[in-house]
């Protein structure tokens, strides 16, 4: 049996837990992240931030209009109260009647087309609201499967690990410390190369006879002279 043949086993099982740990990596980040539901909360909290924006602006006409409404009641009482002791005075004061009217309908119509776009804001907001419930309903559909996944890759990852530990023991600490080694300094943690027709299956490189022997039968690993893993015959 070739001396690396437990340490391609390993290797197998290692790019499986690697698999494994970087798919249990990605839904953790997803169940933190709620990216659709922030969004939608966003959306909402400006469509707030306006309709309250536009709520003071339709108080402010208002009392606007009350105000104008009150001059015009007190000048219109004056007019008719018989107090008025000069022409010029009650030309004076029916001409600022006929002003505080024209800018009192003026004020009406600025009034009305606020309170429209008061209306088309409180819409706006009943529609991010719905948004963010809908997004909420989904990320907890959503979070109900991935915590299932996530639940199943951390058993498969603790199965894993348990039959690492198995093929480790039977392993010379030697050639596991080569392995480790090489394994934290490959691309991919890839320490371990399987041949294919006589080749690295890594870099390519045809290993000689003699070097090729020793992956079959020797006694200590065989170290690929192109790329430097370890040589498994398969």
């Amino acid at each position: 049996m070739s001396k690396a043949e437990p340490l391609y086993r390993l290797q197998l099982l290692d790019t499986d837990l690697d698999n494994a740990r970087r798919q249990l990596a990605e839904i953790e980040a997803a169940l933190n992240s709620n990216s659709a539901v922030n969004h939608a909360r966003a959306e909402l909290a400006s469509a707030q931030q306006a309709y309250q924006k536009q709520s003071v602006g339709v108080k402010s006409l208002e009392l606007e209009g009350r105000s104008l409404d009150d001059r015009i009641k007190a000048d219109e009482d004056r007019l008719y109260t018989g107090n008025i002791r000069t022409p010029k005075e009650l030309i004076d004061l029916q001409r600022e009647v006929e002003m505080l009217k024209r800018n009192r309908a003026t004020h009406e119509d600025l009034l009305l087309n606020e309170m429209l776009a008061l209306e088309e804001a409180a819409e706006t907001a009943r529609r991010c609201q719905a948004a963010v419930d809908d997004a909420a309903r989904h990320w907890q559909e959503d979070g109900v499967m991935l915590h299932e996944a996530a639940s199943k890759l951390r058993d498969r990852i603790s199965a894993d690990e348990e039959r690492r530990e198995a093929i480790c023991a039977g392993i010379p600490r030697a050639d596991l410390a080569v392995y480790t080694n090489l394994r934290a300094r490959k691309p991919g943690g890839v320490a371990v190369a399987s041949m294919k027709s006589e080749a690295c299956s890594q870099c390519g490189e045809a290993p000689s006879s003699v070097l090729l022997q020793q992956a079959r039968t020797g006694s200590t690993l065989a170290l690929c002279g192109g790329c430097g893993r370890i040589l498994f015959p398969g």
